[in-house]
C-alpha cells in the first residue's frame, strides 16, 4: 500500500467528506465516505475484461495482485502450512497461530471468497490474521481447488475433507474437536452453509458455529439489491454470471450443497452470524438467510453494514471497515 493511499484514508472524516462531494444513495441507504474513495480507488484498478472469453487465470493473477494493497498492516503472527491429499493432488491448509491465545481449544475453519473460481490462502492472509488475533484462536484458511477446472462439488467436498483433517488431527493440532467453528466471506459464506448441510445430512460431526460474511446463498432468488446494485459497484451482474457459470450447471441450481434456502432441515444447523453490506448484490440474499435460520429456531445474529461495500473486510484501511471487523469477531465468540 502506498504511503499516499495510507495517508488518505486516515484523514479526518470531514476532509474526506470534501473529496466526496455528492455521497452514493441507493434502496435508502448512503455509503460511507471512506467507502465511497475505496470504491474509486477499485474502479481506477479494475481491468477491461470481456468475461465472454477471459481465461481464469487472468482474473485470479488480478486478484492476487490486488491482496493487501487496501488493508492495514497486519498483525505479526506464526503460521504453518499443512498439505491435504485429495484425489490425485493436495491442496494447502494454513494455521494461523495467534501470539495470544484462548486455552479452551476453540478454532476456526476458514473458506476464503472469490466466486469459487479464484481467491487463495494469499488474498485472505491478512484478514486470517486479524480474525486469528480478534478471536484468540487459531484460524486454518483452506485453499480449496477452483472452477472452472474444479466445479460442483469440488470445492466443497475439499471443505469437507480439510473438516475431517481437522478433527483426525485435533490432538496434533492441540484444538478442542468438538470446539471447531467454520466461516467464510461471499462465496466462503456459501461453501461454510453448504458445508454444515452436507455435514449434518451426513450424521458427521457438526461445527460449533458458523460465520457467514456477505455470504452468496441464493441461485434463483429474485432479490432486489441484485438488481439494483449490479453495476457499478466492481462485482457486476457479469462476473456473478461468470462465477456462476463456471461453479455449476443450470440442473445444479436446485441442490441444497448449492442453495441452502432449499433446505428443509434447517432447524438444526448451528448457530451462525450473518453479515451483509449495504451496498452489495448479495445483501438482500443473505438477509433471506438470516430470516430463513431465525424462522427456523436457529440462534442468529445478524447485522447489515448500511454504507458499506461486499468485500469490505479486505479493505480494513478504512477505519469503519477495521472496526467492524472487531465488532463481528466480538459477537461470534458471543454466539453461543
Amino acid at each position: 500500500m502506498s504511503w499516499k493511499l495510507r495517508l488518505l484514508m486516515n484523514m479526518p472524516q470531514g476532509y474526506k467528506k470534501l473529496l466526496v462531494k455528492k455521497p452514493r444513495v441507493c434502496d435508502g441507504r448512503t455509503m460511507d465516505t471512506g467507502t465511497q474513495i475505496l470504491l474509486y480507488i477499485l474502479e481506477q484498478r479494475r481491468e477491461e475484461i470481456d468475461y465472454n472469453t477471459v481465461q481464469p487465470e487472468t482474473v485470479r493473477r488480478y486478484y492476487d495482485d490486488l491482496a493487501g494493497t487496501l488493508e492495514r498492516n497486519p498483525p505479526s503472527m506464526k503460521h504453518k502450512d499443512h498439505h491435504l491429499q485429495v484425489s490425485d493432488q493436495t491442496i494447502k491448509i494454513r494455521e494461523y497461530i495467534p501470539n495470544s491465545i484462548d486455552n479452551d481449544g476453540r478454532c476456526l475453519l476458514y473458506f476464503h471468497g472469490g466466486g469459487f473460481c479464484i481467491g487463495s490462502i494469499k488474498t485472505h492472509d491478512i484478514v486470517c490474521k486479524f480474525l486469528a488475533k480478534m478471536l484468540k484462536w487459531k484460524v486454518l484458511s483452506v485453499e480449496y481447488r477452483l472452477a472452472p477446472e474444479y466445479p460442483f462439488p469440488i470445492p466443497l467436498e475439499d471443505c469437507d475433507k480439510a473438516m475431517d483433517w481437522l478433527i483426525n488431527n485435533s490432538e496434533e493440532l492441540e484444538i478442542d474437536p468438538k470446539k471447531i467453528a467454520i466461516g467464510g466471506d461471499s462465496a466462503g459464506g456459501n461453501l461454510s452453509a453448504c458445508l454444515c448441510i452436507k455435514r449434518q445430512e451426513e450424521g458427521k460431526s457438526m461445527p460449533e458455529r458458523q460465520l457467514l460474511l456477505y455470504p452468496g446463498i441464493d441461485t434463483k432468488g429474485d432479490h432486489l439489491s441484485l438488481k439494483t446494485l449490479n453495476e457499478g459497484y466492481f462485482l457486476t451482474q457479469a462476473v456473478m454470471d461468470w462465477f456462476g457459470d463456471n461453479y455449476m450447471t443450470e440442473e445444479d441450481k436446485d441442490n441444497i450443497y448449492v442453495a441452502p434456502l432449499l433446505y428443509k432441515k434447517s432447524h438444526t444447523l448451528p448457530p451462525t452470524v450473518v453479515i451483509t453490506a449495504g451496498f452489495d448484490p448479495l445483501r438482500d440474499e443473505g438477509q433471506a438467510y438470516a430470516s430463513f435460520l431465525k424462522d427456523a429456531g436457529v440462534k442468529v445474529f445478524e447485522k447489515e453494514y448500511e454504507g458499506m461495500l461486499h468485500g469490505f473486510v479486505n479493505f480494513t484501511i478504512e477505519r469503519s471497515n477495521y472496526k467492524a471487523l472487531l465488532e463481528i469477531t466480538k459477537e461470534f465468540k458471543n454466539i453461543i
